[in-house]
């Protein structure tokens, strides 16, 4: 049993019996995993590789270049260059005493558990709160351009597209979830996980990613052929591998806090991790070779209100989530990784 992989094609050319049969399959699937995966959705394969070459070539600039573009550890929408070690995702959930994955907003989580990883955060030009820091154009010559111009683009279009589809599989108005999204704030990592030793995963103290939920509306994640993903396995328990199977336009689709918020848990955020890919799992001398993967964090607009929808709160299930913010929401969680939450906090609730 694995996430499947649905092909999304009927979304932009099929009937609108043809779209209505895909987003209720797709609202099925988010249903029992918390995720999918999708298939010939418009973006080529050809851009998809090229963003990768880009992030090979990112990765590669001096550690200086690097360190001038340096993200600012606090509870604001990251912003630039992470080194390896610098988020800490084992702070983000912890397990409730219903063994549910939670949010976290206390130090009731192991302290000394590493991700051993770096990955660059950008998001549109323009962004008058939070702009992005770039390598130099002699540095990196064409890379702002591209990325953000042509690849966040792309990414940015199929993600509403699949909110489009998620609002027919659940019934909501046109433009619920895609018209709190106006001002384009979506973010876009490019990340790298270096070689790592077998060895090493085995003290406990260090994985590749950490179990989490991310914080936005959904996650789109592109990964390459290395594998090591796992998601939380609602129906039996452990870890569900996901194996990538090669296809080009392959991307990986997972439910987001912000959405758990508004359907006040009706829609599950998919919590998952990143350890050893399957072949090295009982390889007590074996090494992880090196991984990337490109993520787009579709986030509402800052200022939106993202508490539930009335469509889903009713005397069987009252409110379950406060009616924050969208950026209030987003510091509350980045500020866990950073050691540097806001000081008014709001209730724990589960999102398993």
């Amino acid at each position: 049993m694995s996430v499947p992989i649905i092909d999304f094609s009927a979304f932009r050319n099929g009937n609108e019996v043809e779209r209505r049969e895909l987003a209720g399959r797709l609202v099925d699937e988010f249903k029992k995993h918390g995720a999918t995966r999708l298939m010939n959705h418009g973006i080529k394969g050809d851009t998809i590789q090229k963003a990768y070459q880009w992030s090979d070539q990112f990765f590669k600039i001096s550690d200086s270049e690097k360190e001038a573009i340096a993200n600012i550890r606090d509870a604001n929408p990251q912003r630039g260059y992470s080194y390896v070690g610098s988020e800490a995702t084992s702070k983000a959930n912890k397990r409730g005493e219903d063994g549910e994955f939670q949010i976290c907003e206390d130090d009731d989580v192991a302290q000394d558990l590493e991700d051993v990883k770096e990955h660059f955060d950008y998001t549109r030009d323009g962004d008058p709160d939070f702009p992005t820091p770039w390598p130099s154009e002699a540095s990196l010559p064409g890379f702002h351009d591209w990325m953000e111009g042509v690849f966040l683009d792309e990414c940015q279009t199929l993600a509403r597209d699949i909110l489009t589809a998620i609002e027919i599989g659940l019934d909501l108005p046109k433009g619920t979830l895609t018209g709190c999204m106006e001002s384009h704030v979506d973010e876009l990592r490019i990340q790298r996980y270096p070689p790592l030793s077998t060895e090493k995963l085995r003290t406990g103290k260090i994985k590749r990613c950490h179990p989490h939920t991310d914080f936005g509306f959904i996650t789109l994640l592109f990964q390459d052929i290395t594998g090591g993903l796992e998601i939380e396995d609602r129906a039996d328990g452990g870890w569900l591998p996901v194996v990538p199977t090669g296809e080009p336009t392959e991307v990986g689709v997972y439910i987001s806090d912000t959405l758990v918020y508004k359907t006040n848990g009706h829609l599950k955020a998919a919590v998952h991790q990143v350890t050893a890919p399957i072949s090295l799992k009982d390889k007590e001398d074996g090494v992880l070779p090196e991984r990337y993967t490109i993520a787009l964090f579709a986030k509402a607009d800052r200022h939106a209100h993202i508490g539930p929808l009335p469509q889903f709160v009713t005397a069987e299930t009252p409110q379950r989530f406060p009616n924050l913010t969208a950026l209030e929401l987003h510091n509350k969680r980045v500020g866990q990784l950073y050691d540097a939450r806001p000081e008014a906090a709001t209730p724990v609730v589960s999102l398993a």
